[in-house]
């Protein structure tokens, strides 16, 4: 991302002239008086090589940056930016550096090449660079948020924009070379900001094409068809999010999806806008590693590696083009705890919890799973058709609409700072409120359903049936010895009546349970598969059955408890079956810590 400023700041003659003067004067060659500069004895290579590692690589900049108190990457350090950097790189730099030495340099590297392996191979190298160990990444807190730009460093509060020069960063800190983003930071451009003109429709408002591809996202059709209506509530779940991964702290610990609204059954449509923001808008906002979302696919092998290039410095990780199968089950612990990252070719990266890189999620298809484990780790922005209409259906390409396409050559530098501008009004409006909405809509929830279950016919097929048998028994299939009513309460049969493949048993009771509790259904008064089956048996066959209800049974009785779950945490703690308790029955109210606690504090707390 800031091949221009590594340039810019490593190779600047000054920096080098420098170093080069320091060189001078403890030089770790040979220069005679009648051959000049000449390879050394074998004898002195020893000395010439502790000479060039202490003091030419380190008066360059080079050494081995210890991160997380474990961790060692060599690094090229200069005034408070870091650049993370190999044995080539390092061997590049100090070819062309000491080359610039008047009269001698090409000499230098001349003799140096004949001894190769003494200075330049990659064991000897990366293992003989100093320590570096008072340094720590400059990073985010919890209420503030820094953006590295080229002219300086953004500092970012909810109520302030701050714009100050890297020489006032702390002396202990520093920034990644890759998080300095390649162009300067117009000020001015922020400092009006307004959190109720923030969220307005810019759709009359000239320029700011990133902004405005982020709200046609947030739009659908009128109730008559004919235009299209902004969804303030979407932008604000949207620009939080953006905010959100744009803040390299984990106050949520969630991860962003982006997701058709109008999924399509046995489709993939895409083409809606979501990767602009996610892949193309981020990749120009943060160090960003994009990764194959197949390779997290509940089908076949998992790879071991499939974050092996994720560095020290990457701020965002991408997943791109997620399937129906995506896994997501597998980024629970990397979410929420630790992240290690393993290289193919060896060497491990570990961040901790706090300062990993945030995560996104696009995807045509519904992330499957359900429970409090995806939903607590989710923050959901459901994608509107403009584009995709627009194209598929009007032959309007997106370019039409912003005079030109979004982050190519042909950006001008007034597009970007409107684009950065962007980035940080999100970051602003993220401080203020936190992550608003994020949870999926009751018609993503059905497609996620029908996606799960594998069709929607057969969703609203058992819906049918379960509404049919409210308050009666059903059963897995029909058996000799049942009553008619029996027979017509078995679902095997039901589902063939009405032309539908019967799944296996295990898959049958798994999808009804699931279409169920979609649709506020209890099963033996339960919505859990492993805890409410019962078998009733006609002469020598048994037979899966369930009473169908709109209510939850205590287990054990048939009497129903209260459906609010604070009146059923109660329930629990007096007794089974009760529907109303008293204050005598409840446990005592805790007490508040004082500073003058006496014996007699917790005398009527009993365990």
């Amino acid at each position: 991302m800031s091949n221009f400023f590594v340039s810019r700041w490593f190779y600047d003659s000054s920096f080098i002239a420098s170093a080069n003067n320091v060189i001078l004067s403890d030089p770790f060659w040979v220069d005679s008086p009648k051959s000049g500069v000449v390879p050394f004895e074998e004898k002195d290579m020893g000395r010439a090589c502790t000479i060039y590692f202490e003091k030419c690589l380190t008066s360059y900049g080079f050494y081995n940056l210890m991160l997380n108190g474990s961790t060692f990457v060599p690094v090229q350090f200069r005034d408070g930016i870091a650049h993370e950097v190999d044995e080539e790189y390092i061997k590049d730099f100090v070819c062309y550096s000491l080359k610039l030495i008047p009269e001698i340099g090409v000499k230098i590297v001349d003799a140096m090449s004949i001894r190769y392996g003494w200075f330049f191979s990659k064991n000897k190298v990366l293992t003989a660079l100093r320590p570096l160990m008072d340094k720590t990444p400059m990073t985010d807190s919890r209420s503030v948020a820094y953006r590295f730009h080229q002219n300086g460093v953004v500092k970012i509060r909810e109520d302030e924009v701050v714009f100050q020069s890297f020489n006032e960063l702390p002396e202990d800190k520093f920034v990644w070379v890759d998080q300095v983003i390649d162009r300067d930071f117009n000020v001015d451009l922020v400092k009006d900001y307004k959190e109720e003109e923030f969220l307005s429709d810019q759709v009359n408002n000239s320029g700011h094409q990133f902004y405005k591809w982020c709200q046609n996202l947030c739009r659908g059709r009128s109730e008559d068809g004919t235009g299209w209506v902004f969804n303030q509530d979407k932008f604000k779940s949207l620009s939080s999010g953006f905010g959100y991964l744009l803040h390299r702290y984990w106050n949520d610990y969630k991860v962003v999806i982006l997701v058709d609204e109008n999924i399509q059954e046995g489709a993939a449509n895409g083409r809606t806008g979501k990767s602009v923001v996610l892949d193309d808008g981020l990749s120009h906002a943060l160090n960003s590693v994009s990764i194959d979302a197949g390779e997290l696919s509940k089908r076949g092998n998992k790879n071991n590696f499939i974050f092996n290039f994720v560095r020290p410095s990457t701020q965002f990780i991408s997943f791109d083009d997620a399937r129906e199968d995506f896994d997501f089950s597998c980024l629970f612990s990397k979410i929420t705890g630790t992240l290690t990252c393993n290289a193919k070719y060896g060497g491990m990266i570990q961040f901790g919890k706090k300062d990993k890189p945030k995560m996104g999620i696009s995807s045509n298809h519904a992330i499957l799973g359900n429970g409090s484990s995806y939903v607590d780790r989710q923050h959901i922005v459901e994608v509107g058709d403009f584009y995709r209409f627009h194209k598929m259906e009007l032959g309007k390409s997106p370019n039409k609409f912003h005079g030109g396409w979004l982050f190519d050559d042909e950006w001008s530098s007034k597009n970007w700072e409107e684009f950065d501008a962007f980035c940080v009004n999100s970051l602003r409006y993220y401080l203020g409120n936190d992550l608003v909405g994020g949870r999926s809509s009751e018609n993503y929830q059905l497609k996620k359903l029908e996606q799960s279950v594998g069709s929607k016919v057969l969703v609203e097929v058992l819906h049918r049936f379960l509404s049919e048998n409210l308050g009666k028994d059903i059963y897995s299939n029909q058996v000799k010895g049942m009553t008619q009513d029996e027979l017509d309460s078995s679902l095997k049969e039901y589902l063939e009546d009405n032309g539908l493949d019967v799944p296996s048993n295990r898959k049958m009771t798994q999808v009804l349970f699931e279409v169920a509790t979609y649709f506020e259904f209890y099963l033996n008064g339960s919505q859990n598969v492993s805890s409410s089956r019962r078998q009733k048996r006609f002469g020598s066959k048994g037979v899966n059955f369930y009473h169908v209800s709109k209510k939850m049974f205590d287990k054990g009785t048939n009497k129903v408890v209260s459906y609010d779950p604070v009146v059923r945490l109660e329930t629990s703690k007096t007794g089974v079956g009760v529907t109303s308790i008293s204050d005598k029955e409840l446990l005592p109210p805790p007490v508040r810590i004082k500073d003058d606690i006496t014996s007699d504090t917790f005398k009527d707390f009993k365990l």
